[in-house]
């Protein structure tokens, strides 16, 4: 079956095979990977799949999770040497296209990014029970500084703030954790753990893409540092939940995902998924048409 993958600028065929590994890398926050990318010759295009049904908790993940893999993508064509040249929502007409990248020019990648690069293999989230172990504030300061280049916040739960947290979560019916294997959490809302909580200035489709790219940055950045982490969005999705935790936060920042960072035992790889599944080519259209009924680039 045809793939997809072509040469793209000066990157060979088999170096686009290669970043669009990376970028298919990230374990979603569903089961479905929400992302389709399409090879033109001068560009990688990404796009959301099906961005227009479900609810507006559904969409806000579909963002995030395709901000992981653009930021994926973006260091894996800099592990490349070339510079990745980025475009968020060139068309306004053409909500599900997230964002066109040209790789064009030379780079040299920076040793913290090759850092990052080595890190997307083992990127998983990690329900397990985490150690009392503290993670270092200088540590802490990265990962701020993380999310921070991404054009988004880490903002983090500080102890005197964990009771209202759980009040929060408890008034919504929205259960602070869920078990994992060896009793442990995949939420452990406690004094002394770190829980941060990625969030954007802007509740926006934009937003709400910068903040998937800080996500990835700031567990690749943890990974990197040897830290495991878990990821929660269930706070996330009843409206009410998400008001008060912005309000929790100061009432600047919209909430758009919740970590607990930690110490943690490795856990086993996901399988990622075949390239044609998520590349889009003549033998895989991404849809017959767009929203408005106009046919979709790469469909027949």
């Amino acid at each position: 079956m045809k793939t997809g993958v072509m040469p793209v600028g000066h990157l060979s065929a088999s170096q686009v095979q290669a970043v669009l590994l990376a970028a298919t890398a990230p374990p979603p926050l569903r089961n479905a990977r929400p992302w389709r990318f399409q090879c033109t010759p001068d560009s990688i295009e990404l796009y959301a799949d099906s961005l227009t049904t479900g609810t507006d908790s559904e969409q806000r993940e579909r963002l995030l999770d395709c901000g992981a893999a653009l930021l994926n993508l973006r260091l894996a064509i800099k592990a490349q040497g070339s510079h990745a040249d980025v475009r968020l929502f060139p068309t306004a007409d053409r909500p599900d296209l997230l964002a066109v990248v040209q790789p064009h020019g030379y780079e040299t990648i920076a040793p913290h990014d090759q850092e990052l690069v080595a890190a997307i293999a083992g990127r998983q989230s990690n329900r397990r029970p985490f150690t009392a172990a503290v993670v270092p504030d200088a540590v802490q300061r990265q990962l701020r500084r993380a999310a921070e280049v991404e054009r988004a916040w880490l903002a983090t739960i500080t102890d005197d703030q964990v009771p209202q947290l759980r009040e929060i979560m408890h008034r919504t019916e929205v259960p602070p954790a869920t078990p994992g294997p060896g009793g442990g959490t995949d939420l452990d809302v406690e004094p002394g753990r770190l829980v941060v909580v990625i969030g954007s200035m802007r509740d926006t489709a934009l937003g709400r893409l910068q903040a998937g790219q800080a996500l990835q940055r700031v567990l690749l950045t943890a990974t990197a540092a040897g830290l495991s982490a878990s990821l929660s969005s269930q706070p996330m999705a009843i409206p009410a939940t998400r008001r008060e935790l912005r309000q929790l936060l100061g009432g600047g920042l919209w909430p758009q995902i919740m970590l607990r960072l930690g110490h943690g035992t490795a856990v086993p790889s996901l399988a990622q998924p075949e390239l044609e599944d998520v590349v889009i080519s003549d033998a895989q259209p991404f849809a017959a048409s767009r929203p408005d009924g106009a046919p979709r680039r790469g469909s027949r």
